[in-house]
């Protein structure tokens, strides 16, 4: 619905017929029974058109009540939405250009910082909030006590509090998402599914990310892909519907299958491992990923993955051939192995990256 930034008074419709009728404003008065001044007043915006002024204009002019009453009440709610928008206007830089970005380009939004109050009241709007002090108010207490927040200090970072709001309200109106509303999560049957997940991460291809997250929105979990706004810092997170159902939410920037499984089986940790409802931020970049919760999720992952043995089947083997065998025999894809020997510094970056699988673009498939 397209907007204006003014508003127009019913009383200019009132004045177009005063010329067009060649009378003054005392002989509508006249005709009106009513005075002058109220009839200047109504021109002008400044009197509202009451019920009985209305019917009194329906008799006089032809224009039937109820259509009076109707430019009266949109005159009076844009002089509302004008003044809101003024003072919401000086909430605009708050907002990242990233994230401005972002809502235009999933259809939030047309507006830019050339109508500031617009923005605002659209970013507002996705957000399902009234005020500034409501949105801030709902963000904060969304990571309030949360690992997130201590990610965000204890990593440095630069994530814009905006961006990360408008990525997690996108994933809220994903059908998803919705679908989690009504799951049952049971930490019982994650962990009994745990074997089939090894099992069918061990052999990745185009519907692999599908069967996965199927198998486990069949306990309770729900994984999904939301495209994040540009240059953002994370790769996904945990997060919980009403403390209830856990969410693992991956930005789809999935890469080599290698990353893609470890990334969830790290995030299946942080869920079977920590309190219910806290969430956690998976960063794109080594060094942020540094407290005892995430180093938890990593041996988590490992343990399950690799078994009590680890990666020591793997120490000294930089052939492809001998690293496809080894993974094979531990039961894990070899970009897995691969992915993991890079990152412990077993293998040489120019080694065994023909074995892994491009998995981007699968999620949705």
């Amino acid at each position: 619905m397209t907007t204006t930034d003014y508003a127009v008074a019913p009383g200019e419709y009132l004045e177009e017929w005063i010329e067009d009728q060649a009378l003054s404003q005392q002989q509508v008065a006249d005709l009106l029974g009513s005075s002058r001044k109220q009839v200047n007043e109504i021109v002008n915006g400044r009197a509202p058109i009451t019920s009985e002024t209305a019917m009194r204009l329906e008799r006089v002019v032809g224009i039937p009540a109820k259509t009076w009453l109707k430019y009266e009440a949109l005159y009076r709610a844009d002089l509302a939405r004008i003044a809101d928008e003024q003072e919401l206007a000086s909430h605009a830089d708050s907002i990242a250009p990233a994230a401005a970005s972002y809502l235009r380009t999933i259809g939030v939004t047309e507006a830019t910082k050339k109508a500031p109050g617009r923005l605002v009241s659209d970013f507002l709007s996705f957000h399902r909030c009234g005020t500034w002090e409501a949105y801030e108010h709902l963000h904060e207490s969304a990571l309030r006590g949360d690992y997130a927040l201590a990610a965000l200090k204890e990593s440095g970072s630069k994530l814009d509090p905006t961006m990360l709001s408008v990525w997690l309200r996108a994933a809220e109106t994903d059908e998803a998402y919705e679908r989690g509303t009504g799951l049952d999560y049971s930490p019982e049957k994650l962990r009994a599914a745990l074997p089939d997940l090894r099992t069918r991460a061990a052999a990745p291809d185009s519907t692999m990310l599908r069967d996965l997250a199927g198998m486990l929105e069949d306990v309770g979990v729900v994984l999904m892909s939301v495209e994040p706004p540009k240059n953002f810092p994370l790769l996904g997170m945990t997060r919980w519907i009403d403390k209830r159902v856990p969410v693992i939410q991956q930005t789809g920037r999935w890469g080599k299958d290698g990353f893609v499984i470890w990334t969830l089986f790290h995030e299946i940790g942080h869920v079977l491992g920590d309190p219910r409802g806290e969430m956690h931020l998976e960063y794109s970049t080594e060094k942020k990923r540094n407290s005892d919760a995430e180093k938890a999720a990593n041996e988590f992952a490992r343990q399950t993955l690799f078994g009590p043995s680890g990666l020591s089947p793997f120490r000294g083997l930089t052939r492809d051939a001998e690293i496809a065998a080894a993974a094979k025999q531990v039961g894990v894809a070899p970009g897995v192995a691969v992915h993991q020997m890079h990152r412990r510094r077993m293998l040489g970056y120019q080694f065994g990256n023909r074995l892994c699988v491009d998995l981007a673009g699968t999620f949705n498939a």
